[in-house]
């Protein structure tokens, strides 16, 4: 727009300059026809022929003179007509530019407003984030008594589960058969063990299965337990024989085996290598009887599936 503004004020000045030097011509025209009219000889009348010349060249200059005024109001017009065209660019330019102020105007007031609500939301941010650092430390502070609690917790578990004691006493029992009544499984766990003969017939101290392969007799602990020692007490008056190739199992895993006549059998499990096992299982392969006086499964216990102090 200023451009604009600045070629009409040079179209203008170059138009009035045209039209100073037509009209400079033209006076120094007339000029020049006054002085050959003043030097001509004044008893010698003018013929007809110059007063004629003088009259179409004095004719001539007129019209130049009015042709040359008419482009000179006609540049005269133009340059108004650029000038008034110039004022309106102008007008639209100050109008542009106030519109342009007041949108800057506008942008800056709405970035102000943005940038103040941001503040705020900033400022409940750090605030929220203070509030969760208290509660983050008190957590950390429950937390770390909890675990001083729970760590007294399970000291005083492993000491309590390290305790071996007898397991098996009054436990669940099941046998695959039985040879008669007065021999049930349950005498297997019954505390009663005698190195002597019944006394009286009628009151079986041992467990007896029928003459059959894979005969077993299971005890059922109640609970997983950590196995440290299983102590079988075979009968003293007959048929001790009848127990050797008995295999003894915590759950699926062979602790030990009968491999010659004895009257008591004791199998200890390492410590390095601790055993964990629901059911204690005594199992004859062999087409034979498997009878006991007592079994006495020794552990500590009862422990979760993952909370093992091994």
């Amino acid at each position: 727009a200023v451009v604009s503004t600045q070629s009409t004020g040079t179209i203008y000045s170059f138009t009035m300059l045209v039209v100073v030097i037509k009209t400079a011509a033209l006076l120094l025209v007339l000029t020049s026809c006054q002085a050959d009219k003043n030097l001509s000889v004044p008893d010698t009348p003018p013929s007809a022929f110059d007063l004629s010349d003088v009259l179409e060249t004095s004719h001539e200059i007129r019209e130049e003179a009015n042709k040359i005024r008419g482009e000179a109001f006609d540049l005269m017009n133009r340059a108004f007509e650029m000038k008034e065209e110039a004022v309106e660019v102008r007008e639209e330019t100050y109008s542009s530019r106030s519109e342009l102020q007041r949108s800057l105007l506008e942008t800056l007031s709405l970035i102000n407003t943005h940038a103040v609500s941001t503040a705020h939301s900033i400022a409940e941010i750090k605030s929220s984030l203070a509030a969760m650092s208290e509660r983050m430390e008190s957590l950390e502070e429950k937390v770390e008594s909890n675990v001083q609690v729970t760590d007294v917790i399970k000291k005083r578990q492993e000491l309590w589960a390290s305790e071996v004691r007898l397991i098996s006493l009054y436990k669940m029992t099941d046998q695959t058969s039985t040879h008669a009544a007065s021999h049930g499984s349950d005498l297997a766990v019954d505390g009663q063990f005698s190195f002597a003969k019944n006394i009286d017939e009628g009151a079986s101290m041992y467990t007896m299965t029928g003459n059959s392969p894979n005969n077993k007799l299971n005890i059922h602990l109640g609970g997983l337990f950590r196995i440290h020692r299983v102590k079988i007490w075979n009968i003293r008056w007959c048929c001790q024989e009848r127990i050797v190739g008995t295999r003894v199992y915590a759950d699926h895993r062979q602790i030990g085996v009968a491999i010659q006549t004895k009257s008591i059998y004791e199998f200890n499990v390492p410590s390095e290598d601790p055993t964990y096992a629901r059911v204690i299982t005594l199992h004859q392969e062999l087409g034979q009887y498997l009878h006991v006086l007592e079994v006495q499964v020794w552990g500590s216990g009862p422990f979760l599936e993952g909370d093992l102090f091994a």
